[in-house]
C-alpha cells in the first residue's frame, strides 16, 4: 500500500516554510513540494512510492467522472460536482484553513504541555462538504465533529489510515534527525474522499496556555470561514 497523499506546506526534503522560498509542486503528482531542484531528487527514492499513488489516484478520480456511479454520485454531493472535484475542493480549503487547523492541533494534542504527544496522538477532524459556500474557499466544508485519537489505536483504523499513520512516522523521523523540530499532525476526512494527513512541521518551545475550549473555536471559525486570529 502507498502511503497516502498529505498537504505539507514545506519542502518535503529541507522542510523549508512556503514562506521563505518558493515551493514547486512535482510535475506529477502534484502533491509534494519542493525548494529546489536538488532537494526534489534527493527526495526521489522515497516519494517514488507515493508520486505513483497520488497519480494514480487523480487519475481514477478523473476517470470515474464518466462512469454511470459517477453520473450519479452527481445528484448526492454539494452544486453537483463530481468525486475529482470535491477532492480538488478539500485541497484548497485544507491551504486555507491550515493556520486554523495547525492551531487546533496544537491545542488538542496538549502540545505546549507535552510536545512528544505529536508522535504519540493525532487530531481526527470529520468535515461535511457544503453546499451553501458561496464560493468561498473557506466555506467549502464544515466541522462535524474532532477528536484526539492515539496513533496505536489509529493503526487499526481501514486502509489507508495504517498507511498514511507509517508516512507520517517516517517524516518525523527525518524531521527530528535533521533538527527540524517535531510534526504534529491532524487527520481530516470527509465522506466518500479517504482521509487526508495534514501535517505542521518545525514545532518546537510551545510556552504558550492550552485553550480548553479548542474544539468550539474550530467549529465556529471554520462555520463562518472566518480568517485565522492567532490566539497565542
Amino acid at each position: 500500500m502507498a502511503p497516502p497523499k498529505s498537504t505539507l506546506h514545506k519542502c518535503n526534503t529541507c522542510y523549508v516554510s512556503g514562506t521563505d522560498k518558493t515551493l514547486q509542486k512535482c510535475a506529477r503528482c502534484r502533491a509534494a513540494k519542493y525548494c529546489s531542484k536538488e532537494c526534489q531528487r534527493a527526495d526521489w527514492p522515497k516519494h517514488k512510492r507515493s508520486c505513483q499513488y497520488n497519480a494514480e489516484l487523480e487519475n481514477a478520480l478523473k476517470e470515474h467522472e464518466a462512469t454511470p456511479l459517477g453520473v450519479l454520485e452527481r445528484l448526492l454531493l454539494p452544486n453537483g460536482i463530481s468525486l475529482y472535484e470535491l477532492d480538488q475542493r478539500l485541497e484548497k480549503w485544507v491551504r486555507w484553513q491550515h493556520p486554523t487547523l495547525m492551531w487546533a492541533t496544537i491545542h488538542a494534542l496538549r502540545l505546549p504541555d507535552d510536545i512528544t504527544r505529536a508522535r504519540t496522538h493525532v487530531l481526527h477532524i470529520r468535515l461535511q462538504a457544503r453546499d451553501d459556500h458561496g464560493d468561498s474557499t473557506a466555506k467549502y466544508f464544515r466541522v462535524l465533529d474532532a477528536n484526539v485519537v492515539e496513533v496505536e489505536e489509529a493503526r487499526s483504523f481501514r486502509e489507508p489510515w495504517p498507511a498514511s499513520l507509517v508516512a507520517l512516522r517516517d517524516m518525523q523521523e527525518d524531521s527530528e534527525r535533521m533538527g527540524r523540530g517535531r510534526i504534529a499532525a491532524c487527520m481530516v476526512e470527509c465522506d466518500r474522499l479517504a482521509v487526508q494527513t495534514v501535517p505542521f512541521g518545525s514545532i518546537r518551545n510551545l510556552k504558550h496556555p492550552i485553550e480548553s475550549r479548542w474544539k468550539e473555536a474550530l467549529i465556529q471559525d471554520v462555520e463562518s470561514g472566518k480568517k485565522f486570529i492567532r490566539r497565542g
